[in-house]
């Protein structure tokens, strides 16, 4: 340490450089926010945005040494920075090809770039948070940000009305939370995680249950578990489709790795309550998520019911607390990132003509137009249901072995069944863009980005799954380092 950080460190001022990642973030939503209000030219705002991000990714490569910084508000480790590095990738696959669908739907505005640039960064927030305070911040810049997009597309009413769902419902998780944060203050004097581990230890009294139990029930409604799932399949049919994909993977997976720092490291002793209770918040989640999809029509409302099945898949992982099932819940929360985006901006392709509707039959014949679109919709629905050697496979099998391993032998069963149950619509659109004569006349314009990005994604899913064990051995990583952090700081 230089003269210099070991004068900062006894002012107590942070140290500012673990946090270039997120200055970057954030100087780069308000230059957005200041060019937005003298220029009408959106691609000058899309390559502000672009540029921005990618700096901001590649700092977060040259960060060799953690902190806790902030005055104990916020860590920066490698778990956080390996979930911001992908965080912050996947979101440069949606920008770029955000522009071209809100030109044809004629709904093109600034505010889309700077409001997701301020909910990327509350996400980075909430990835890094080792403290109640933070991780609601985080959380909740998230949210608002994420409640403005969804509701942006100004001409459409679904829009309006899938995000004043989102607000009410959403509303009621902050209320739920901010009621948790009291009951756990109250309990044990502190907000920091491990200073709560070491306060609550094994004694689980009313307090202590009552706010685990509400914390829990604010953050399955953020990551959109059933039966707190009533916002999410008109807030991702009524947005704008790179928005979906955005809300879909993106803030998802951000909330998914909030919930294991929380739960890992502020509440490792009672575990008994939490994962029972993650347990039956997933398996509600896989069996409604997945028999709702089967009835669906439209594929943009099915895949946000596949969304809700697939968080019942991810938060399985938390039934079984040890660090089998830490390191599934990372490695699926990542990939299903992938398959997401890849699903929705295809969506979002074929969605620009006017004569895409997004319902079923608007596959009827794809494969004999463009095959190899078809072909990259074919591996992510392969990868969604499960089937070899997709990496989707991959994912439900570390959770499945990570459940037999704690003997949640109930919560297995399920997950096979209804697995086996989503076939039904996941192999429907396949079947549609094989087996049937086109519908539509004419072939489709998409982008270079589009392609590159529907390609890319499904490429990565395909070597993932035929060669995950680098992936995994990051995630097994990742759980270790989680782990041995429980009650240092």
């Amino acid at each position: 340490m230089t003269i210099v950080q070991e004068i900062a460190s006894g002012f107590g001022i942070p140290n500012f450089n673990v946090l270039l990642p997120e200055i970057i973030v954030l100087t780069t939503a308000i230059l957005a926010f200041v060019l937005e209000l003298f220029t009408k030219n959106r691609n000058i705002l899309l390559i502000t945005s672009v540029l921005g991000l990618s700096l901001a990714t590649l700092s977060t490569l040259t960060i060799t040494e953690g902190d806790v910084t902030l005055f104990g508000l916020y860590i920066v480790d490698s778990f956080s920075l390996v979930f911001k590095f992908f965080l912050l990738i996947s979101t440069i696959l949606i920008i770029i090809n955000l522009q071209s669908y809100v030109d044809s739907k004629k709904t093109s505005y600034g505010e889309y770039y700077y409001l997701i640039l301020f909910s990327l960064l509350g996400m980075m927030i909430m990835v890094s948070s080792p403290n109640l305070v933070s991780f609601y911040i985080g959380l909740e810049l998230m949210s608002v940000s994420i409640y403005i997009l969804v509701g942006l597309w100004r001409k459409d009413y679904k829009s309006k009305e899938g995000a004043f769902k989102y607000l009410i419902i959403g509303g009621a998780g902050t209320a739920v939370i901010s009621y948790a944060i009291a009951l756990l203050y109250g309990k044990t004097g502190s907000f920091d995680f491990a200073r709560i581990f070491n306060e609550v230890q094994d004694k689980a009294d009313v307090g202590l249950t009552a706010g685990l139990v509400l914390l829990i029930l604010g953050l399955a409604l953020k990551a959109s578990a059933v039966p707190l799932h009533f916002w999410t399949p008109d807030a991702y049919e009524a947005a704008p489709t790179p928005i979906t994909a955005f809300l879909a993977s993106i803030s998802k997976v951000a909330t998914y790795a909030l919930i294991l720092r929380v739960m890992v490291e502020a509440f490792p002793l009672v575990n008994s309550i939490w994962s029972y209770a993650w347990a039956i918040l997933a398996a509600a989640s896989m069996i409604v998520g997945n028999i709702i999809a089967l009835r669906q029509k439209n594929v943009k409302r099915m895949l946000a019911y596949s969304s809700i099945a697939h968080t019942g898949y991810i938060l399985a992982a938390l039934a079984s607390p040890n660090g089998m099932g830490f390191t599934a819940l990372i490695f699926y929360s990542l990939v299903y990132m992938f398959m997401a985006i890849g699903g929705f901006i295809f969506l979002s392709a074929f969605e620009k003509d006017s004569r895409w509707t997004n319902d079923i039959d608007n596959f009827k014949g794809l494969a004999k137009k463009h095959p190899i679109m078809a072909l990259f919709m074919l591996i992510y629905m392969f990868s969604m249901l499960g089937i070899p050697p997709t990496v989707g496979f991959m994912g439900k099998f570390g959770v499945f072995m990570a459940l037999i391993s704690s003997n949640v032998w109930w919560l297995a069963v399920v997950l096979v069944i209804t697995s086996v149950i989503s076939a039904g619509y996941y192999l429907r659109v396949v079947a549609y863009m094989y087996m049937y004569e086109p519908v539509i006349e004419g072939k489709f314009n998409l982008t270079i980005s589009e392609k590159f990005t529907v390609g890319f994604l499904a490429i990565v899913v395909l070597i993932l799954g035929i060669y995950p064990t680098v992936f995994w051995e990051i995630s097994n990583i990742l759980t270790s380092i989680l782990v041995m952090n429980v009650g240092v700081r």
